[in-house]
Parts: structure tokens; C-alpha cells; sequence
């Protein structure tokens, strides 16, 4: 026999966890579905979550005042989270944006100052003599700008925060279920979800967060508009004697206008579960297409792109000093982009729904992507400081 829900969510990740909190805050009827993280990526043959980690950058400062509101949103209930989880996931070390001097209005740092006039946080817009008294180590191009925003910006362990909202969600009585769901039927005005386990739910009502692996999966009656890529990231280990006040850096976004050079995030020294501290990177021009389960699977379990790694490592040690570097290793997660470049949030079915698209900048802003797909699938709700309609289905076709 079934066990019977009103609201299921499919995937346990930063989204979905952060949307059946939500849902449980007002109606436990709720149950969450998504299997925990393995213990080693080689012998695992089933779903990986790119939260498999520890340092994603958090900032409001953004280009785009969309993404800047849900960051700015989800940031405010940092405070709660960890209130109600005790489990600490968020480190106030600031953020800063960096990009090259420019009287264009559509300069990165001009695009950051102008969005800041909409979405309002604090912000210190600083000079290269500035930032080198602050962070002397950093080495960036003579003609940078800066953005530093200290309050309400550093990183975030997406492991752990999805811990604590997991952990919030079965406090307030809702059901998590540690499957991969392969299967929902529609029958009549309820929804059959079947398990690779073997166990078989039925919900009124379904909210399908599955990531990168949302149509791999086929668990949707329509493959959704979304293009998956493979990234790749580079750890540059750092001995606890070279660690200085390095995890008390920013997180920093480079936009170089310089022949050469890439596009690169960078986080400061975080300790990793290993007990070793690492300073990661990841971005450049390059990626890798992602197309079908089994390519998932093997990316997760290779080393990564090798143009890749050869950038980012080259940025890595041009803007912090090579030598307090002993080893480099990489690490591989997908990302999962649309056309708008927002979340496609939307009923795609009727009682049928998806949040799905973090577009790389979802981390930090997953608590209140959470929190607007628990409103619509609860009530038909909508925040009116978001367009419905750049997060709509149809928006990204």
C-alpha cells in the first residue's frame, strides 16, 4: 500500500530542502525525497548533488538586481536557520568583486553599483591602493576596480546548509526518505511516486527540484528547457604553518579585461572535512556538455576538464602567492542552465511543479528559491518583487 502525502518534493538538495521546510511550515502532510550523500564518489553509481561541499560564495552584490533581491532574501534567514539547527554553515569573511576600471555603465563593477541602487546593502567601492592595504597577498591587473561588501557576504558550506535545513524540515514533523525516485504516475488527481528502493508514494500535490539530473531522470512527463553543464574546480592545499589570516579573506568574483586571463570565484581558506584547509577556484571559458545520465555519473568521477584546470590554476597563483600552495587536487559538480537565467519556478502540470535551475548562482540564494516554490505550490502564491514571468516555464523556451 502507498504511503499517502499531501505534498511531496523530489530532491533533497539546496532547493529542495529550503522548499519542503517551507511546505512543512505550513503543512507537515509533507515528505521529501532525495538520497543522502555517498561516502565515496568511485563506488557510487547513482545521483550526485553539486552540494557536495564546503565554500560557495554569498553576496548581494550582483549585476542583476533578480538574483540580488533572492540573495539578499535568503541571506536574512542565515540567523534562523542556524537558531533553529544548530549547525553552522555561513562565514561573514565579506565578498569582493573586482573588474577593470570603466566610464561604461555596462562595466561590471558600474552594472553591481547601479543594481545596489534598487536592491540596497552596504558597500565600500575602493581604489588598488585600498584593497592592497587590506588584503596585501592579492596580486590583480593595474587598472581594477573594486566592490567590497563586508556585512551580509563570505561563503557558505552548501553541505552543511542543506543539513540544517533537512534537519529544521523533520523537526517541524515532515518525512524525509533517503531514495532516488524513478518514477511518477499520474492517476486520477493523485501522483504515484515509485523509488529505486522499491517504495511507492502517493501526493496530491509534487515538487520536482532534481538539479542536473531533472530530466536525465525522466520522471517528468516533458523534458525541461535546460542545457547541463560539467565544471571543474581546483583545491590549492594550504599548510596550517602558510595558513596566516588567509580564512579571513573574501570570497572574491574576477572579471579581467586583460588578454589571457579568465573569469575566475574564488574562496578563501576553508577546512575541509579531511582537516586540511584549501583555498578553491573554479570558473574560466571552459565547460564541459553534459547530456545523459551516464556522462553525469562519469564526470562526478573524473578529474575534470583539463583546459580547466590549467586556467584556473594559472589565476589561482597569479592573484594569491604560488608558494603557500604544497598540493593542488580538483573536483568535478554540474551546473544546470536556462535561457532566462533565472529558476524555472511553474506549474507544469496541473498540481504538478518545478523549481530547477540555479544557473551557477543558486547556492547562496536557495533558501528563498525554497520559499517562493513553497508558496506556489501551497497557494498559488507569488512574491511581487520577483517577474513571474522570468521564472516561468514558458520564459526559458
Amino acid at each position: 500500500m502507498s504511503k499517502r502525502f499531501e505534498f511531496a518534493v523530489i530532491g533533497a538538495g539546496l532547493i529542495g530542502s529550503a522548499a519542503a521546510k517551507y511546505i512543512a511550515t505550513n503543512n507537515n502532510n509533507v515528505i521529501l525525497i532525495g538520497p543522502k550523500e555517498p561516502e565515496t564518489k568511485i563506488n557510487h553509481n547513482g545521483i550526485f548533488g553539486s552540494h557536495y561541499d564546503e565554500g560557495r560564495i554569498t553576496r548581494i552584490a550582483d549585476i542583476d538586481t533578480t538574483w540580488a533581491y533572492l540573495a539578499k532574501k535568503s541571506i536574512k534567514k542565515y540567523d534562523s536557520i542556524f537558531n533553529f539547527s544548530k549547525i553552522d554553515f555561513y562565514k561573514q569573511v565579506g565578498q569582493l568583486s573586482v573588474g577593470p576600471k570603466s566610464n561604461n555603465i555596462d562595466s561590471y563593477i558600474n552594472l553591481i553599483i547601479k543594481s545596489s541602487e534598487e536592491i540596497a546593502y552596504d558597500y565600500h567601492h575602493l581604489n588598488k591602493e585600498e584593497i592592497n592595504t587590506r588584503y596585501n597577498n592579492l596580486k590583480f591587473p593595474e587598472n581594477s576596480d573594486f566592490i567590497l561588501q563586508l556585512n551580509d557576504a563570505g561563503h557558505i558550506s552548501p553541505r552543511r546548509l542543506v543539513k540544517a535545513q533537512i534537519k529544521i524540515f523533520t523537526q517541524l514533523n515532515g518525512t524525509y526518505l533517503s531514495s532516488i525516485v524513478n518514477n511518477i504516475k499520474k492517476i486520477q488527481s493523485s501522483f504515484i511516486i515509485k523509488t529505486s528502493d522499491k517504495q511507492e508514494i502517493e501526493a496530491q500535490k509534487v515538487l520536482v527540484c532534481g538539479g542536473g539530473f531533472t530530466n536525465f531522470t525522466k520522471i517528468l512527463p516533458i523534458e525541461l528547457p535546460i542545457k547541463i553543464r560539467g565544471r571543474t574546480i581546483v583545491l590549492g592545499e594550504i599548510n596550517i604553518n602558510n595558513l596566516s589570516d588567509y580564512e579571513l579573506y573574501p570570497s572574491i568574483i574576477h572579471y579581467p579585461d586583460l588578454s589571457g586571463r579568465h573569469y575566475t570565484y574564488i574562496l578563501p581558506a576553508i577546512k575541509y572535512p579531511n582537516d586540511k584547509y584549501y583555498i578553491k577556484i573554479g570558473g574560466s571559458n571552459y565547460y564541459t556538455d553534459i547530456n545523459t545520465y551516464d556522462e553525469s555519473i562519469a564526470w562526478y568521477k573524473s578529474h575534470g576538464n583539463n583546459d580547466e584546470i590549467e586556467a584556473i590554476t594559472k589565476e589561482l597563483n597569479t592573484i594569491y602567492p604560488s608558494e603557500i600552495f604544497e598540493n593542488y587536487t580538483t573536483s568535478t559538480c554540474i551546473t544546470t542552465w536556462t535561457k532566462s537565467g533565472y529558476p524555472i519556478i511553474d506549474e507544469i502540470e496541473k498540481n504538478l511543479y518545478v523549481s530547477v535551475g540555479g544557473n551557477g548562482s543558486a547556492a547562496k540564494s536557495s533558501d528563498y528559491i525554497g520559499k517562493i516554490s513553497s508558496d506556489l505550490i501551497l497557494d498559488n502564491k507569488w512574491d511581487d518583487q520577483v517577474n513571474k514571468n522570468f521564472l516561468s516555464l514558458n520564459y526559458s523556451i
